[in-house]
């Protein structure tokens, strides 16, 4: 599938029923990935259900605590190559303000996500997916997620530890790298670059690609065909699992829906979350 530069996604049934809508968000505060704001709203205010990757409703802050701690007698800094850790410590210091010390019991993977978000900007009080869930909640929609909280946390304690230690000590070693190359992410979702997301997508899930990408993808396209069929669903989920031969995208034209791109001007969009928060 030729994908046009775009994140929104129109899905009409083949068989005739109401028009749904897939768009490709991220979980960050970073204002650039507002852009997409105000189009997004024009057409989540046509439909009756709303769906992010899992219903907020049923976040459990006490079982993802428990699920992103490590196994008991495991610590970070024993896990990580001493000269690994002292530059964490370095970078903890630096960009958290606090002590890698703080984060010894925390899985790998969690500690990533909490330095890679730290190069971002964070102007917005939600992230962008959470913002349109409280938009949508507000608004009076059905919500629901297209896969089950409990779905995630599986999905993170099926990632290996190897794995999660190999990705964290890449960070930490490129560093600046990674700076430029979030910035560069930025500007590709901007842009609304599917392809170049996905190729982003595709290499920090190497080797976990089944589990962080494919079968996911495959259960959100499920959850969304069964919804919209009979109901007008604005679906938004992470963007790297719209694209690809078991992208989503290519999910639903299989499972009989008519998948068209949405153009939108997306040079407006940004202002409209600050006065929103």
């Amino acid at each position: 599938m030729s994908l046009k530069k775009t994140l929104l996604w129109r899905i009409t049934p083949l068989s005739g029923g109401p028009d749904s809508y897939l768009f490709g968000t991220m979980h960050v505060r970073d204002l650039r990935a507002f852009r997409w704001y105000e189009i997004v709203l024009t057409y989540l205010n046509q439909c009756t259900v709303f769906a992010t990757e899992f219903n907020f409703s049923e976040l459990d802050g006490r079982a993802l605590a428990e699920t992103l701690h490590l196994p008991e007698g495991q610590t970070l800094d024993k896990m990580l190559r001493p000269g690994v850790w002292k530059g964490l410590e370095r970078i903890a210091q630096q960009r958290l303000g606090f002590s890698a010390a703080l984060l010894k019991y925390q899985h790998p993977m969690a500690v990533n996500t909490l330095i890679s978000s730290s190069l971002l900007a964070e102007e917005a009080a939600q992230s962008l997916d959470e913002t349109l869930w409280s938009y949508a909640q507000a608004a009076g929609k059905l919500m629901i997620g297209v896969e089950s909280f409990e779905d995630q946390l599986n999905t993170i304690r099926s990632i290996d530890l190897e794995h999660q230690v190999a990705g964290l000590t890449w960070l930490v070693k490129n560093f600046v790298h990674q700076k430029k190359r979030l910035h560069k992410l930025m500007r590709w979702y901007e842009a609304g670059d599917l392809q170049q997301l996905y190729k982003a997508a595709k290499k920090d899930a190497k080797g976990m690609r089944r589990v962080m990408l494919y079968d996911r993808n495959y259960n959100m396209a499920v959850k969304f065909v069964e919804v919209a069929k009979t109901q007008s669903l604005f679906c938004a989920v992470g963007a790297g699992h719209l694209p690809g031969e078991k992208g989503m995208l290519r999910l639903l034209k299989k499972a009989g829906f008519k998948v068209k791109p949405v153009s939108a001007d997306i040079t407006t969009g940004a202002h409209l979350i600050q006065a929103t928060n």
